[in-house]
């Protein structure tokens, strides 16, 4: 809405409301003349009837002028508009005859210009490319990426147009391009080639659009110059590639733990050595570059004793042997040589690789020495072993003597005064006799457990299935006691009476403890990591686990002698069995449930390691 319309509508209202104030007080003056205020009635309604219809009738016309007025300032600008820019294309196409008009004269004369000279451009260019290529690979510590990065930059300014130009080389699956690098119809390419196999290409693409009828962008000596960067590359790569080897095969043997020298055999000069041999010797390499074999060798001394040695090992595929090298301090060491020589073309090397065995000798000298120790060890273990045999032999012979006497004594006093000794008497003389009897068990306990070990049996296969029965029948367990053998058990390799004494003392001290009114005593097996293990279990009174190392003691009994007859001996003997065969034996158990006592055995054939016989019979 404009602002005329609403000063329009702003008067039209302040005439409304005079209107009506004077009907109204018209009204009040009781003005009776009806024509008169007929009259003003008409005179408002035609006002406002006139107003109105100015705004609607004629407004939206007002309005379609102000609009076509407005419309034709706007087709004034465009018309301003399209000179100008017809002005601007005119000038534009002035421009570009000017440039192209330029051109074509520059064309003229380059195509005027003596054609040797643009030949000597492009060669000095191309020539600029393979001086920068040289620098390239000569620069120090130079890696074969940045020869190959910068490279693309050193063919691309040696073309014609370099700044329509780019290049990229791809090799072993790298890509390598210049900063504007682009692909387009119009390009050229070379392999680069290591000792005959593509190892990669380059490429070049011209970024310039081909016009109709023109020649192609690249020139003949444009394409030779790319066959010979791709040429040179792969001498590059080829020679980086060797270097890389020798230096990480210098770097070998600069680690190696072995002296290394290269020798010219005729007078023994060396030709190079490792970092090893610098720090053995003690010498700088530089020192020893300048000195010979016959140096540190003490075994050729002079060129005489140096010239039999060549021909020595010149006269074998190689030579290995034994020598002492003199240091720079002047202190020799032992040293072990491997030495051969090598043929390239016509000149002849030795490489010797020597290796310090100062250790090896000490430890050989140690060894003699522990070889002669244990010769005279063997002599004294004879020597224990025939005391042991007498002492075995006066034990069975000179104590148990007085043990049948005083048994015999006892019996006849028994059997003769019987009736004077009175209950208390005999009581007594029962007393002497058990006495007698667990003294005699006693000794023979001693005398077992000393040939565990010192007395050796012939080694057989064992079925234990068999020798479990056997022993069963052995022990005679009472009617309320049941031993059973769960699976099947192995046949093993080792001394049968040894393997049977195991069993039986374990059955044994399983019956003889047994305090429940039905017993069970259980064989089991088990096969487990190159071991065979077994176990005897029971279900009598069980031992406290205090007592679990106490129990395989010389001597060591739980229960009261006068309650248990025991020698205390049972136990030891299967230990001592069980670990001179390589095995260990141990007891798990609850009070009041019962025991299990485990034992193992190794599955290869049972042999006892001398050294193991030795000190289980000198602690005998």
């Amino acid at each position: 809405m404009g602002i005329k319309n609403i000063i329009k509508i702003i008067a039209a209202a302040i005439i409304f409301i005079a209107s009506i104030a004077a009907i109204y007080w018209l009204s009040q003056k009781n003005i009776g003349n009806t024509v008169i205020y007929n009259t003003l009635i008409a005179i408002f309604v035609g006002i406002v009837l006139g107003f109105f219809s100015h705004s609607v009738l004629f407004g939206p016309v007002v309005e379609l002028k102000d609009a076509t007025d407005e419309r034709k300032k706007r087709l004034d600008t465009e018309e301003h508009f399209e000179r100008y820019t017809a002005r601007l294309e005119e000038r534009v196409q002035k421009l570009s005859a000017e440039l192209l008009s330029t051109n074509l004269k520059l064309e003229a004369e380059i195509a005027n210009s003596p054609l040797d000279q643009r030949k000597l451009q492009e060669r000095v260019k191309h020539l600029n490319c393979f001086y920068g290529l040289s620098k390239l690979v000569n620069r120090p510590n130079v890696q074969l990426e940045q020869i190959l990065q910068e490279t693309t930059e050193l063919i691309r300014n040696a073309y014609q147009y370099p700044d329509v130009t780019c290049a990229r080389i791809t090799f072993d699956g790298v890509l390598y391009t210049t900063d504007n690098f682009s692909k387009s119809e119009l390009s050229q390419g070379a392999q680069i080639k290591v000792r005959g196999n593509k190892t990669g290409t380059i490429e070049i693409y011209c970024l310039a659009k081909q016009q109709e009828g023109k020649e192609s962008p690249f020139l003949k000596e444009e394409r030779d110059l790319l066959d010979a960067v791709a040429e040179q590359l792969g001498r590059i790569v080829e020679l980086k590639q060797a270097d890389e080897r020798l230096r990480l095969f210098r770097d070998l043997i600069d680690q190696s733990n072995d002296c290394i020298f290269v020798v010219e055999p005729k007078w023994g000069r060396f030709l190079d050595v490792n970092d090893r041999a610098c720090v053995s010797l003690g010498y700088t390499r530089e020192e020893l570059l300048d000195m010979t074999a016959k140096d540190i060798k003490e075994s050729t001394p002079d060129d005489a004793s140096w010239t039999e040695y060549t021909k020595d090992v010149r006269n074998k595929e190689y030579l290995v042997l034994e020598d002492k090298h003199r240091r720079k301090d002047g202190t020799v060491f032992p040293v072990e040589i491997n030495v051969k020589f090598i043929d390239q073309g016509k000149k002849s090397y030795m490489v010797a690789v020597a290796r310090d065995i100062t250790e090896r000798k000490q430890a050989e000298e140690k060894q003699a020495q522990l070889i002669q120790e244990l010769k005279s060890t063997n002599q004294r273990v004879e020597s224990i072993n025939q005391e042991l045999k007498d002492f075995a032999y006066i034990v069975s012979h000179d104590l148990k003597a007085p043990l049948r006497g005083i048994k015999n004594l006892a019996d006849w006093i028994s059997d003769d005064y019987g009736d004077k000794l009175g209950k208390k008497g005999k009581e007594q003389i029962s007393l002497l006799l058990a006495r007698v009897g667990r003294m005699h068990n006693l000794i023979d306990g001693v005398l077992e457990y000393s040939r565990v070990g010192r007395v050796k049996e012939e080694q057989v296969q064992v079925n234990l299935n068999e020798l479990i029965s056997n022993v069963i029948d052995m022990v005679t367990p009472p009617e309320n006691i049941e031993i059973t053998v769960e699976n099947e058990l192995p046949t093993v390799t080792c001394e049968k009476t040894r393997i049977t004494q195991v069993f039986e003392n374990l059955l044994s001290n399983a019956i003889k403890y047994m305090d429940k009114p039905h017993g069970q005593i259980k064989i089991s097996f088990d096969d487990e990591d190159g071991f065979w293990k077994f176990g005897v279990t029971d279900n009598g009174p069980g031992i406290e686990e205090k007592h679990f190392e106490k129990i395989f003691q010389m001597f060591q009994t739980l229960s009261p002698r006068d309650e248990f007859e025991s020698t205390g001996v049972g136990l030891t003997v299967v230990k001592k069995i069980v670990e001179l065969y390589g095995g260990k034996i141990w007891v798990e158990s609850k009070v009041g449930q019962g025991s299990t006592f485990f034992f193992t055995l190794p599955k290869q054939k049972s042999e006892v390691v001398d050294n193991a016989e030795l000190q289980a019979n000198i602690a005998c």
